[in-house]
């Protein structure tokens, strides 16, 4: 572990994942010469977190080599002082984001417009899905177009370059809390897909109050993914196992870390469904009685631990879907073997 506020960076092949302390951008994805994405700053009750102070940017790395983990945190010395942390787990061309939001005074946040997504062009397709639609809506790549803006959440986002290389991001799985201003009386919010002079960004206003909507005091956590091409052809394992259900369900998880402690060779997951569970008891909230999640962090974090414990015993893990969309890229890179991360970054 490292503590610093320089830059830190995973790497494998020729991708990179880079954390910056401070500035316009949090993140940003390169793929050789080229740069497929930049996460930026979020916003406060109007308060930018471009004007953060920050605390630490520290680098973890897992002792098999497989995965790496960013922390970040900031204040943003305005208003009720919010203060910002982040944590990246980075595995195989993928990565969970976490951010948690909290002010440090009085606890109300108010409006919060979560980082805006960037991916530099020219790209070939872009295609996304509203939360609630079975759709999957495909376009053309135009410049300075606009291709969506509402208050419905487009929770999956693919781009895909003219040579093939594609990059997703995925809002879904903890989208309750995303879609809080469809839920709170007086709260509104709205998202946006366009194009910027070929950059193409996906704002992300999640929680607009009405001035006379009193603020609840309360922190703020939400979780995206991202997933990005990278080289290899997918492997099913002699053993198999078919995943029972939600991977948010704890006795799900039991039964599938079970099977991972018994494996004593290679072993492959099968079964999974990018598909959307309602039960809020997944999330330990039983009184909420619906609570809209998606488990592919789960199945992220799955992968992470489960290679963890089978790197032991010198065998590993991988998972095999059942459907090629949406999030084929993550859903992919999960189906490999985990690459060794580089170990040259500037920790």
């Amino acid at each position: 572990m490292k503590k610093n506020l320089h830059p830190v960076s995973a790497a494998a092949g020729k991708w990179q994942l880079t954390a910056f302390p401070a500035g316009k951008y949090f993140l940003e994805l390169t793929s050789g010469t080229r740069t497929l994405m930049h996460t930026g700053r979020c916003c406060c009750a109007g308060f930018s977190e471009v004007s953060s102070l920050p605390e630490l940017l520290r680098l973890h790395r897992s002792e098999d080599g497989f995965s790496v983990e960013f922390e970040s945190s900031g204040i943003i010395p305005f208003g009720q002082e919010f203060k910002v942390g982040r944590t990246v787990n980075v595995i195989n061309g993928a990565a969970v984001i976490r951010d948690s939001i909290a002010a440090c005074s009085n606890g109300q946040v108010g409006n919060i417009s979560l980082e805006p997504i960037e991916f530099p062009g020219p790209w070939a397709k872009v295609s996304y899905m509203l939360y609630g639609s079975e759709k999957l809506h495909t376009a053309k790549f135009r410049e300075n177009a606009e291709f969506y803006c509402g208050a419905e959440i487009p929770w999956y986002i693919q781009l895909e370059h003219h040579d093939g290389t594609k990059v997703e991001f995925i809002s879904g799985s903890d989208v309750w809390r995303h879609r809080a201003g469809q839920k709170i009386p007086g709260v509104s919010s709205e998202f946006r897909l366009a194009d910027c002079d070929g950059t193409f960004t996906f704002e992300r206003h999640v929680l607009r109050y009405d001035a006379e909507t009193p603020i609840e005091k309360r922190p703020w956590q939400f979780e995206s993914l991202i997933a990005w091409s990278v080289p290899g052809e997918s492997t099913v394992a002699e053993k198999t196992f078919k995943i029972p259900g939600c991977l948010a369900s704890r006795a799900v998880q039991r039964t599938l870390r079970h099977e991972i402690r018994s494996a004593a060779a290679p072993l492959t997951l099968t079964g999974f469904q990018t598909k959307f569970c309602g039960n809020a008891a997944h999330l330990e909230r039983p009184g909420k009685k619906e609570l809209e999640h998606l488990d592919l962090s789960e199945l992220f974090q799955l992968y992470c631990w489960g290679n963890r414990q089978l790197a032991r015993k010198e065998t590993f893990l991988t998972i095999q879907s059942d459907e090629n969309a949406p999030a084929q890229v993550l859903l992919k890179n999960l189906s490999l073997l985990p690459e060794q991360l580089d170990d040259d970054d500037n920790e």
